[in-house]
């Protein structure tokens, strides 16, 4: 009997590995402690994890392999940071409009400095302010 951490240590494996490993039933292990497994070595499933353990490294050293080839020969490239430019945070109106559909009037907003606008009531032709 073994715990997580004694057989990540021997085979060489993570933890985590051999927590999965448990969880989808390729090795039996029964637990002892709320956070300690004790699992039951047996050589069949043993063996079966280790060829498994074996072809994710053949995997995973033919991916390196590959994409190391594709960076030399520049068909692969770094990710760009897309660049983004704000033109104008805020657009201000440009015109006053009272009433609906054919009813309406509308006049122009002189802006000045300050963020202050002036117009005039289309109808009344008041003065309104508009900030």
């Amino acid at each position: 009997m073994l715990s997580v951490r004694q057989l990540a240590q021997r085979l060489g494996c993570s933890r985590s590995m051999v927590r999965k490993a448990i969880n989808d039933g390729l090795l039996k292990a029964r637990k002892v402690h709320p956070t300690l497994w004790a699992i039951e070595v047996d050589q069949r499933d043993l063996a079966v994890f280790c060829a498994k353990l074996e072809h994710l490294k053949k995997v995973r050293r033919e991916r390196s392999e590959r994409m190391r080839l594709l960076w030399r020969t520049g068909k692969l490239r770094t990710k760009r940071r897309k660049r983004v430019e704000v033109v104008e945070r805020w657009k201000r109106p440009t015109v006053v409009t009272i009433g609906q559909g054919i009813y309406s009037r509308s006049t122009p907003i002189h802006w000045l400095s300050g963020g202050e606008g002036e117009a005039a009531c289309p109808v009344c032709a008041s003065r309104l302010q508009i900030k």
